[in-house]
This record gives C-alpha cells, structure tokens and sequence, in this order.
C-alpha cells in the first residue's frame, strides 16, 4: 500500500477529481448502465434483508443479472437468509489478498452474493491510488451484474447514509409499527440533511396486514414528507404479512423460492415488475444509473466527509 498520508480536506479534493474522471467512463444512456440499488431502513426488524434477498431473485426472474452486497457492517446476516457461506468478504478484495472471483458466492441463475464485512469501510483508508486499485478490481462487476442491490444497516448513521447517497436509487422499507414509521421519516430528514436531491428514493411499506394499511401508513409519511421537508419519496408498494416469510427463515431459504405463491412472493413480485418499469425509460427518472466505479468513488468519499 501507498504509505503517503491525505488530510480529509485533501481526500475529499482528490475523490472529487476521481469521480469526475470516472463518470465520463459511465454510459450515460438511461438503463445502459448497472444500477446500483441501497435497500435501508429506520430501525431494525423490518424484514429489510429479507426484501433485499427476494428482490434479487425476483428481478432475475424478470431478466436481470444481480448482485447482492452484504453491506450491513454491523449485523450482516444475508448468509443466515439464503444458506450459503464464504470464508472471505470485500475486506481481503481491499486487502489485495483475494480476488473478487474468490470472494463473490453464486446463489442461484443470474443471482451471486458479495459479503461485504468491514471492506467497505476500510475503502475511505486508502490513498488516491490504492482506491483506484480496488475500483478498478470492483468495476469487473459491470460485466456479471445489471443490478447491485445493497442490504445495508438500520439507522441514520453515518455509514448507512453513505450507501444511500452513493447509489442510484435508495429504497426505504418500513413497517406499519408507529416506531417504524417515526425512524422512516428520520432517515428522509437525515438525507434531505445531507443533499440527496436528484436520488431516486422509493418507500416500501413491509409486513402491512393489508394493502389499504401499508397506503394510510405510506400516506402519512409522504404527506409529512412533501410538508416538512420539501419532497417526499415515491411509494413503490408494499409486502403483506405472511408466516411463510418466518418458514423460509428457519430453512435458510428466501420465501420468494419456497413460497412463490404465498401473498409475500407475489407482492414482491409485484415490486420488482415495478422497479423494472420504472427503469425501462418509460419513466422520467433523476438521472441515468452511474456504473459501480463512480458508486465505489462516491461511497468511500461519504465515509469520511461530515454531513
């Protein structure tokens, strides 16, 4: 590694250089690029992983090559969710000691899993050329991937608003519990705090009892939204309640597999033909997706700069 030492300021200088470099690279033609995708949450127990996994599947189903990026750094638990297991994670990609090849973990057709662990983190240590080395390793995803989905942590730290503000679209999942939707409306506030104009941002409302529930929960958090702080995300739609989500739990599979039927698999169904749509052009979206090296250059600069 390069032992040359950056104040932040000066980092923070340089990686804006990069990722005006690296977006030139970056097709700019809507839908022509991999998009990157941060699923996150308010607080925990909202079933956020569980969506993050069966998204996955779901929009494979419809065509797409995805990757899904274990970027919980702290209850990483994707693992558990699906059955599978790997002895290493980004951390020895950013280390030099694995190549991504050795690191990513086939889940099924068109679906691998990337265990992130402590590696995202560790990509704000590096100094300008190292990052660029491990971008540029990273960027070989352009060419497995259509989609990275991100299951991030819970919460408004610092580390979770980074994922959010680096990709190009963020989902917010929330439950109907009041506590869930007080903690939803925080993160909205925390990224209109941190200048997340020009995101597309899509709300999800998860383990609704009904679909007329997860719209009074979804209206309530985007009127609060529009009034408060001045733009609110867009409902994408909602997933029912359903035991066989618990099932799929207990047998390491994701219910959208096991349970394709169930009312749970076929909202998310529904949500993932959604998101296809939104991304086919029919739609007036912020911006064109970006491509992972200009995703990885905006995550590591939001690491460390303050909010």
């Amino acid at each position: 590694m390069n032992g040359m030492a950056f104040a932040p300021s000066d980092q923070a200088g340089n990686l804006r250089r990069l990722v005006e470099a690296q977006r030139q690279e970056v097709r700019q033609t809507a839908g022509g690029g991999l998009r990157t995708v941060a699923v996150l949450s308010g607080k925990g127990g909202v079933g956020k992983s569980n969506l993050a996994l069966a998204l996955s599947c779901a929009l494979a189903d419809g065509g797409k090559k995805v990757v899904l990026l274990d970027a919980d750094l702290g209850m990483a638990n994707i693992d558990l969710l699906c059955g599978i297991s790997s002895r290493f994670n980004l951390s020895h990609v950013v280390g030099g000691s694995r190549g991504l090849d050795e690191v990513i973990v086939p889940l099924e057709d068109n679906v691998e899993v990337l265990p992130g662990g402590s590696g995202l983190k560790e990509l704000a240590d590096l100094d300008d050329t190292d990052l660029k080395g491990v971008i540029d390793s990273l960027g070989t995803l352009e060419d497995r991937a259509d989609i990275v989905i991100l299951d991030t942590g819970a919460g408004i730290h610092k580390g979770v608003l980074a994922f959010a503000l680096a990709a190009d679209t963020t989902i917010l999942v929330t439950s109907p519990e009041p506590t869930s939707v007080r903690d939803a409306y925080g993160v909205l506030k925390s990224l209109r705090s941190a200048s997340s104009e020009g995101k597309e941002l899509l709300l999800v409302v998860n383990m609704a009892g009904s679909e007329r529930e997860a719209q009074e929960v979804a209206d309530r958090i985007l009127t609060a939204s529009r009034q408060f702080l001045g733009r609110s995300p867009a409902y994408l739609g909602c997933v029912l309640r359903d035991d066989a989500v618990g099932r799929a739990v207990r047998q390491r599979k994701t219910f959208y597999r096991l349970f394709p039927a169930a009312p749970a698999g076929l909202c998310v169904r529904r949500l993932a033909g959604e998101l296809l749509q939104r991304w086919s052009g029919r739609m007036e979206l912020p911006h064109p997706p970006r491509g992972l090296k200009t995703f990885f250059l905006r995550l590591s600069r939001g690491f460390f700069m303050e909010k």
